[in-house]
This record gives C-alpha cells, structure tokens and sequence, in this order.
C-alpha cells in the first residue's frame, strides 16, 4: 500500500508538472505572438525607400566565411533592386576572368581580408575595373588592411576612426559607411521555444569579455540565459551555466532566431588591444550586430560607443550599459518592466528599418562612386 501511495503521488506530481509545462507554453507562445503582432504593425508603418534601378552591372565578391552569411545576403538581396545587373562570386574565385566576361561597372568586395589575394585587385585594376572595398572589419585588422586597402579606388569602412588613417597611406576616396540590415535577411518572426531565453549574447569569447561576465553570471540566478561562441568555457563560473552555452558558437539563421526568441540581447564591443591592430587604433564606432539586434524587435543592451547616438537614441530604441554592475542593474529592471521593454525594441526595430538599411548605405555608395548629387547616409 505504501509503494502504491508513492507511485500515486509521484504520477501526480508528474501530471501537475505537465500542465504547468504547457501552460507556461502556451502563455510563453501568446506573450511571443502578441510582441510579433505589434513588430508587424510597426514594419507596415515604415515606407519604403524610393529607389531607382541604375543602368549598371555590378560584380560582388563575397566575403564568403559563415560569420559573414547574414552581411552577404543582406548586402546581395539589396543591391539586386539598386542595380541592372549583379553577379556574385566567391572571394577565392578567378576574378579577373570572371570580370573580363561579366564587364561589371563596379566590383565590390565585403571586407577582402586574408580571402582576396591582392594580386587579383592588382590585376583587376591594370584591365581598367572600378573596384571598391567595404571593411567592416575595422580597426581591428588594421596591419593588413594597410597594405590591402590602398589597391581600390574606393575604400568603404565601417570604422569613423580608420578613415583618417587610409587617408594618411595615401587613399583618396576613402569613406565612413555603416553596416545595416537587410528586411528579408533580419526582421521579426515566429521562433520555436527552444530559441526563446531572457538574455542573449552570441560572440566568440575575447579576453576582455571574459572578464566581463565573469562578473556578470553570478548575479544572474534565475534568469534563462544563452550565450553561443567559442571559448566560453574559461569563464569561472562555467560549470554553472554550461547548459545555457553552446560553444561551438551559431550562424545565420539560428543567431538570427535566438535574437528574435530573447528578450534582452547583450552586445559588448570587442577591445582595440588587439593581435592586428598594433598601431592601436581606437574604435568608436558601432559593429553590424549593433543593427541586426534592433531589427529583430528585441531589446538591445549594448556597451557605449561614440557613435552610437549618431544611429540611436538610447533610452527609446535601445539601452546602454557602462559597466558589469549596470549591466545586471539593467537586466533586472527591463526584465521586470516588461512593457517598457517592448516599447524600446519596438523603437529600435521601427529606426533601424527606416534608417539603417543596407538600401540606405548602397544607394549612399554608389551615389559616391558615380559622383551623382548626394552623399553617405
């Protein structure tokens, strides 16, 4: 009778389990639809960007590594509408064949660092091709870049810090020009449970971010986090999370999705103390995960870069942190504070489609490459 009464009361508190289980689904599921519904309405409101598709053919070389997928479709999706011809081709591809038979009137190439020899941009030049490079890279790979950059007519960075210095190498046109999103690639949608969390953060484990969130897990207790990037097993604390972490890092489209199934997202810059950076150039400028974040609908808490109010006002379309203790403060506060939470990332995602789209930033190059009325955005 005894064993009888255990199993009875084990088999109820296993019923009891599921049915807090689904009903915690079900009210995860509605909360997440009801954050779509309200994404949605604030795309429809954004209108679209005039555009008119110009007389020329365009040769992108990809930057072709997994990192870089959600920039090359961006990128490849937008600059289709912007042009009247566009080839894409891999960076180990024979270009100066590819262009003797394409013709382009521009050949741009995503970032071109250690994946384009620059024996191709050498020759490329020498057959009388219009070639430019967009860095987004900067200044992080600045003691190659130097070599690299000076062999295109024009030099698109990321970076407001390296403009100045491509332009004591030498580069005449030389340009500040920051990523963006594209809608089809980044944008609001439904995501299975198992991408949904409190906090976010994707990224490969940099010394300085170590120390970082060696700081900030423990006072973390409670709340469901993930973190995806290699190295994240040094963390002090890792054996207490190591179920929330997957260190083989994710590519698009799942890093996508975990933004959009989290509602808070941490974006912590990398340091300038870095391998290829010896000159020590000083970043202030935002990094393109910066735009993807917001244009997913969920709140970002990133660090302070410079040129960060120069895209977004913080407090209304993303918050900032200025340090570990802030950082946690923060999370706490929009955790508990779920409606003012939604109200920001709603901010963020109607700035960044309106504002920050990579139709903004090509029509804002080849403005410039084509000396036409207008400049960079």
């Amino acid at each position: 009778m005894a064993s009888h009464g255990i199993q009875s009361r084990a088999l109820a508190a296993k019923l009891q389990g599921a049915r807090k289980g689904r009903a915690d689904g079900y009210r995860l599921g509605r909360s997440h639809g009801y954050h779509l519904g309200r994404c949605q309405a604030v795309l429809d409101r954004v209108q679209p960007l005039p555009s008119v598709k110009r007389a020329i053919k365009v040769m992108y070389v990809e930057e072709g590594t997994p990192g870089f997928r959600t920039l090359d479709l961006g990128i490849t999706n937008s600059i289709s509408v912007l042009v009247q011809e566009v080839k894409v081709v891999p960076p180990t591809s024979d270009l100066t064949a590819i262009a003797g038979e394409f013709r382009p009137d521009l050949i741009l190439v995503l970032n071109g660092i250690l994946r384009v020899p620059n024996e191709q941009i050498i020759n490329l030049r020498l057959h009388g091709f219009r070639t430019a490079v967009w860095i987004m890279d900067d200044p992080y790979f600045t003691d190659i870049t130097a070599s690299m950059a000076p062999l295109y007519d024009y030099i698109f960075t990321h970076e407001f810090n390296a403009v100045p210095f491509y332009q004591a190498l030498g580069c005449g046109n030389v340009h500040y020009l920051p990523s963006g999103v594209d809608r089809a690639v980044v944008a609001p949608r439904f995501v299975e449970r198992h991408y949904r969390s409190d906090v976010c953060f994707i990224g490969s484990a940099f010394p300085n971010r170590i120390s970082f969130f060696d700081k900030v897990i423990p006072a973390l207790k409670g709340v469901r986090l993930f973190m995806a990037g290699y190295g994240w097993n040094q963390l002090k604390h890792y054996d207490a999370i190591k179920q929330h972490v997957n260190l083989q890092g994710v590519l698009y489209d799942d890093n996508i999705k975990y933004y959009i199934g989290a509602k808070i997202v941490i974006n912590l810059h990398r340091s300038d103390e870095e391998r290829y950076n010896s000159r020590r150039i000083h970043a202030m400028s935002v990094n393109p995960r910066t735009f993807e974040i917001c244009a997913c609908g969920t709140l970002q808490l990133t660090d302070i870069r410079e040129d960060l109010t120069s895209h977004y006002t913080p407090g209304q379309e993303l918050a900032t942190f200025a340090g570990p203790e802030e950082l946690v403060d923060r999370i706490h506060y929009y955790l508990r504070h779920e409606e003012e939470r939604r109200r920001t990332a709603l901010g963020g995602l109607h700035k960044t489609m309106s504002q920050h789209t990579y139709s903004h930033r090509l029509q804002a190059m080849l403005l410039t490459i084509f000396n036409e009325t207008g400049g960079l955005v």
